[in-house]
């Protein structure tokens, strides 16, 4: 995990701090560069609604059809602009997808595309990302995710350009941590085998390599020590 940890740090130490920076005035923001702007949600994107798409009328084509969790199945037409970004609404309300393409978000989801924002997606997604609306509801009978709650939250706004920047910048390196991570989990795996392995070796073997052995009559055994 250091190492996870180390590259991140690493990936940002690599970029000059800006010439100046300002109070915010938004506490979990802090300071930001002098010349961003700072806006309302609400005055950065709309949260459009999804539509209803029964799982018995979706046309068969190859058009993804996302829910609140992600991917729920495919059609034949999209409701949105590529690429989008779709947000849960009622359920896994909060979980935020970015897709490349253009898809058919149903109705317990926003989603939010070239025609309800100015700003760039991808950036957006990773701003979007750190807010936590997956910690709010204001129905507690049925978890859901309140447009006005979203629209209430102050946002950052640089140029259009720097937006862009940044997401770039974040997608090089996330992935190169997100790689770093699949290791570690392949690692842990391999481990987790070895460590069954070793205990199963131990109990029914013995720790004795040369001692003389027989058949157990048991098929999940095999083979174990004579005596």
């Amino acid at each position: 995990m250091s190492e996870s940890l180390n590259a991140a740090e690493g990936g940002l130490r690599k970029y000059k701090p800006y010439p100046a920076y300002r109070d915010s005035g938004v506490e979990w923001l802090g300071e930001i560069p002098e010349h961003w702007a700072i806006f309302r949600f609400k005055k950065v994107a709309r949260l459009a609604y999804g539509n209803s798409l029964a799982s018995e009328k979706r046309d068969d084509g190859n058009i993804e059809v996302y829910g609140s969790n992600g991917q729920v199945g495919m059609h034949l037409h999209s409701n949105t602009l590529a690429p989008v970004l779709i947000i849960g609404r009622k359920g896994s309300y909060g979980k935020i997808n970015y897709c490349h393409n253009g898809v058919f978000a149903i109705d317990t989801t926003y989603f939010i595309d070239k025609r309800t924002t100015s700003m760039n997606l991808r950036w957006l997604f990773y701003l979007i990302g750190i807010l936590g609306l997956d910690s709010y509801s204001e129905d507690s009978a049925v978890p859901g995710l309140s447009r006005d709650y979203v629209y209430s939250h102050y946002l950052p706004i640089p140029s259009i350009s720097e937006q862009q920047f940044i997401a770039s910048s974040l997608d090089r390196e996330t992935s190169k941590i997100d790689a770093l991570i699949e290791k570690k989990e392949r690692l842990i795996k391999l481990l987790q085998e070895k460590r069954s392995a070793l205990i199963t070796h131990a109990v029914t073997k013995g720790l004795d390599p040369t001692v003389p052995m027989k058949d157990s009559g048991v098929e999940w055994i095999g083979e174990m020590p004579a005596h």
